[in-house]
């Protein structure tokens, strides 16, 4: 009877790891992919604020402007002087090209920020993993010599 109730116990035991190790690669997973959303949008944001510094040099410039469907129209771009900065929700403001600069240089350090705190979450999440994955080896050794 005494062997019954351990072997429940440790079937229990190694039920309850297994859903731990389940749940924390999962985490892990979210992690890694709001981590990669946030380092694409940052790369963006770089790009835009290295457009906004050449300004000057880009202004009467040929580009080329994605119709959709595959076709692309050329166009020349003129000077800069106010641009559309995307604010979230939908919704857009226009501001001079030092107040966009400064907007998204703001909007970088806040997703820089997010990053590092996910990074961080993310370090935490794999050594929990780690642990209960060499838990649960120990206890799937130790079942298999009782």
């Amino acid at each position: 009877m005494a062997q019954q109730n351990n072997q429940a116990s440790v079937a229990e035991a190694q039920a309850q790891l297994q859903y731990l190790y389940n749940l924390y690669t999962q985490q892990h997973s979210m992690l890694e992919n709001e981590i990669g959303t946030l380092t694409l949008t940052t790369a963006a944001i770089n790009r835009n604020i290295e457009m906004l510094e050449s300004k000057e040099r880009l202004s009467g410039s040929k580009i080329l402007v994605n119709g959709e469907g595959g076709a692309y129209l050329s166009a020349t771009l003129d000077p800069m002087d106010r641009v559309l900065v995307y604010v979230g929700a939908g919704y857009m403001l226009e501001k001079n090209t030092e107040q966009a600069r400064e907007y998204l240089k703001s909007a970088r350090a806040k997703q820089e920020e997010a990053i590092r705190k996910l990074s961080a979450d993310r370090q935490r999440v794999g050594k929990e993993i780690v642990s209960v994955s060499y838990n649960l080896s120990q206890l799937q050794a130790e079942q298999s010599r009782g």
